[in-house]
């Protein structure tokens, strides 16, 4: 699907080098409007934001389509690979919503064409049915391919793409009806189904605000954990951290291993519900006393040194994050 868009404010970010968290948390507190797109060979997901907040979520790949939840956790997860490019563009929180919502769009016409189907008598009859949704303009060849976005009728956003322009608003719309009597074309008409009609599906909770800090703190225990396994072999590390975990369970229950809430696996921490406000300071403390255990287990005095140089370049990596929860304190003693 091709997006409107007023401007771009990060083109072409290389998902090597660039940490996704981050940048969503950057347009998270420039309450941005508009779409964070992730683009691989053969892929394309976006995030649909409106004032910093996630609504809705597309992926794509080949013919297949993903919306929704699943598809805002597959791209977080896709956007840590390699060689993929990140692009972040604004667009009207109210084209955003209306975007969003036409993704569950269904097909009303489909395959009409110019031979057969006037596109302004069609936008005509579509206005006086008061459609909410979209027109996509395909035109033959490389000519390229359009979207008007309709709401009660009135087209509220046009789109246009091909191979040497993109354009938006009413030059895309004019560009395309130009286009269509030039060289004709195919149109296909989706219709949002209306509130009292089954199959809409519940609107996507936005991905939780406390994401990027449990990256954070999934790098740090990662980190930890690859100098435990180079020093003292598999395993070490998540025994010692659970043993630690369970005996601090008096002090921070929210961390109790038998209480399922915090679990660090594979490199990812899971915390099933909303952080408290001392899950930073609990955990710093908590992987303080691990470090320490790890240190007397396998007699190493420079444990914590190494741990240090593991993490070299955290703080500057995850700058944002550190000074947005006040950080600084809970790491000093084992992030450089």
């Amino acid at each position: 699907m091709i997006l409107p868009k007023e401007r771009s404010v990060y083109a072409n970010l290389n998902t090597s080098f660039t940490s996704f968290s981050e940048l969503l948390t950057d347009q998270q507190e420039r309450r941005l409007s508009g779409f964070v797109r992730l683009t691989f060979p053969g892929y394309q997901g976006a995030l649909f934001l409106v004032d910093g907040q996630v609504i809705n979520a597309l992926e794509e790949f080949g013919d297949e389509r993903t919306v929704g939840g699943v598809a805002a956790a597959a791209i977080a997860e896709k956007a840590n690979g390699k060689r993929g490019t990140l692009d972040v563009e604004t667009a009207a929180g109210e084209i955003v919503e209306l975007v969003a919502r036409v993704l569950d769009a269904r097909p009303l016409y489909k395959d009409l064409t110019s031979a057969f189907t006037s596109l302004e008598r069609l936008f005509t009859k579509l206005q006086q049915d008061a459609l909410t949704g979209y027109v996509e303009i395909i035109l033959p060849g490389d000519g390229g391919t359009a979207m008007v976005l309709l709401q009660n009728g009135d087209a509220v956003e046009s789109v246009f793409s091909s191979a040497t322009e993109s354009l938006t608003g009413f030059d895309a719309r004019a560009a395309v009806v130009q286009f269509v009597a030039a060289l004709g074309g195919t149109f296909n008409v989706y219709r949002v189904p209306g509130e009292n009609e089954p199959g809409l599906p519940a609107p996507l909770a936005p991905i939780s605000d406390s994401s990027p800090l449990l990256g954070f703190w999934a790098e740090v225990c990662s980190g930890i954990e690859m100098v435990a396994e180079r020093l003292g072999g598999p395993g070490k590390f998540p025994l010692a951290l659970r043993e630690v975990l369970v005996s601090r369970a008096d002090t921070y229950p929210f961390l109790d291993p038998f209480a399922a809430e915090f679990e660090y696996k594979d490199q990812t921490i899971v915390f099933e519900g909303p952080l408290p406000a001392e899950f930073s300071k609990a955990l710093g403390a908590c992987l303080g006393d691990t470090i320490a255990k790890l240190a007397f287990q396998l007699k190493r005095a420079d444990f914590e040194d190494q741990v240090r140089i593991q993490l070299a370049g955290t703080s500057q990596k995850h700058a944002a994050v550190i000074e947005r929860w006040s950080l600084a304190e809970d790491v000093r003693e084992f992030v450089a």
